[in-house]
């Protein structure tokens, strides 16, 4: 059995799309599409380890990229080996490789620690990000040399639409039009947040890195193809379960006064897309509404692999699909450092800071608790009293702890020095 797992870095769903991934989308009929799919938070790491555990944040710890904590035995990587499948990780990133791909499967040799001069070497001529393409080889190159009949997990991560965004000229399709002031400049002006990039001091529209958005995820389609025809080719592509999904999404053109960047719990940052290619396309060409998590990824491959494991919180996808699984009344959300949480249904969201968390970001904060999914302020006091006591009742049946700590666990100084890089810290 193969199973393989996809990630897409700062992808949100609206832009998951047939304009921008035109290969991708020439299959939809082998792949169940959920619409109402999401991330238990904004952050890299933390949505990562929530599809690997099928827990919340508060329940697996990892609120930050820089905390690292083990895997616990009940982790899908874990239980799918003592059913004797080789696990591998394939990371577009190197913080990410070093702090979960490494756990995962095998040690990804090129990311691994630097300790002599040849791989340091290595690293300069690399770089901290792998681009899809590289992704892609090494991908196909591990699943090959393991021959076939083999029980087989593969996760590939691609970094490729976070900033700052990889987008070859040809998906490039902005403009460079010179701009009177640096984007920075831009951005300052208008009371946006985003992290700091040397990029940002391009003279160019606000546009730009935007357009550069979407260029890198047409790229990633057009490697993504090239994968899974592959695939086909080698006769892999119809026996294999492949999920392919987000960690979150992306505000990118001010969306609540953030640029280019994941920060806040709306619909830009949480609603992902995740697509599923079950085992000879059964469902294929299906499309869910019903309200699904990032915690259901794991319970969905450990079905498929006769894998029983009760401490998973989400649901089985593929029972769902058949009318015999739970139906979910809304979803749990929580942002980086445990600054907020927010839970919605199919029409709404409640948002609730955690107010002894400092906003060290200095964001410009909605002063509403609840919206529309649209992300617009809605008024409705009774409303708003059932969405906050369905989060607290949910919170006390998991027995939440009010004064979680922003972040746990200690990382190193050249897992800090990545994370600067990406605007992180």
């Amino acid at each position: 059995m193969i199973v393989i797992l996809i990630t897409l870095d700062c992808v949100r769903k609206d832009y998951f799309n047939p304009d921008l991934m035109p290969q991708f989308f020439k299959d939809k009929q082998d792949w169940v599409s959920f619409s109402n799919a999401f991330s238990q938070s904004q952050n890299t790491l933390s949505s990562h380890y929530t599809m690997f555990t099928s827990q919340y944040l508060f329940q697996h710890g990892v609120y930050s990229n820089y905390t690292s904590v083990p895997l616990p035995d009940f982790s899908l990587d874990n239980r799918l080996r003592s059913k004797y499948f080789e696990t591998k990780a394939v990371c577009g990133i190197s913080f990410l490789a070093n702090q979960l791909g490494n756990k995962v499967g095998e040690t990804d040799d090129i990311f691994s620690p630097y300790n002599s001069r040849v791989k340091k070497i290595i690293k300069k001529l690399m770089g901290e990000r792998r681009k899809a393409q590289n992704v892609v080889s090494k991908g196909l190159k591990w699943l090959l040399d393991r021959g076939r009949g083999d029980n087989k997990f593969l996760w590939l991560h691609f970094f490729d639409a976070h900033m700052p965004y990889y987008s070859p000229k040809k998906y490039f399709k902005g403009n460079k039009t010179r701009a009177k002031n640096s984007v920075k400049e831009q951005i300052d002006s208008k009371g946006w947040f985003s992290p700091y990039f040397k990029e940002y001091e391009k003279k160019v529209d606000l546009s730009f890195f935007p357009e550069c958005y979407k260029g890198a995820i047409s790229y990633i389609d057009n490697e993504l193809n090239v994968f899974f025809s592959i695939l086909k080719k080698l006769d892999l592509y119809k026996e294999s379960l492949i999920f392919l999904t987000a960690d979150h999404g992306e505000c990118l053109l001010g969306d609540h006064n953030i640029f280019c960047a994941h920060k806040k719990l709306f619909d830009e940052t949480v609603n992902v897309p995740l697509f599923v290619k079950f085992p000879e396309n059964k469902y294929g060409g299906e499309e869910c509404n019903e309200i699904v998590e990032h915690t259901d990824i794991a319970p969905t491959i450990a079905g498929y692999a006769n894998i029983e494991e009760e401490r998973y919180q989400g649901i089985d996808l593929s029972k769902l699909l058949s009318g015999k699984g739970k139906i979910r009344d809304f979803s749990f959300s929580e942002h980086v450092d445990n600054f907020m949480k927010a839970i919605r249904d199919k029409n709404f969201i409640y948002v609730e800071r955690n107010g002894y968390v400092e906003n060290k970001w200095q964001m410009k904060l909605e002063e509403e608790n609840l919206f529309e999914r649209s992300g617009k302020p809605y008024c409705d006091k009774d409303l708003e009293k059932t969405m906050k006591k369905k989060m607290d009742d949910f919170l006390k049946s998991m027995n939440y702890k009010s004064d979680l700590p922003s972040s746990e666990g200690k990382s190193s100084k050249e897992i800090e020095k990545q994370l600067k890089s990406l605007g992180y810290l």
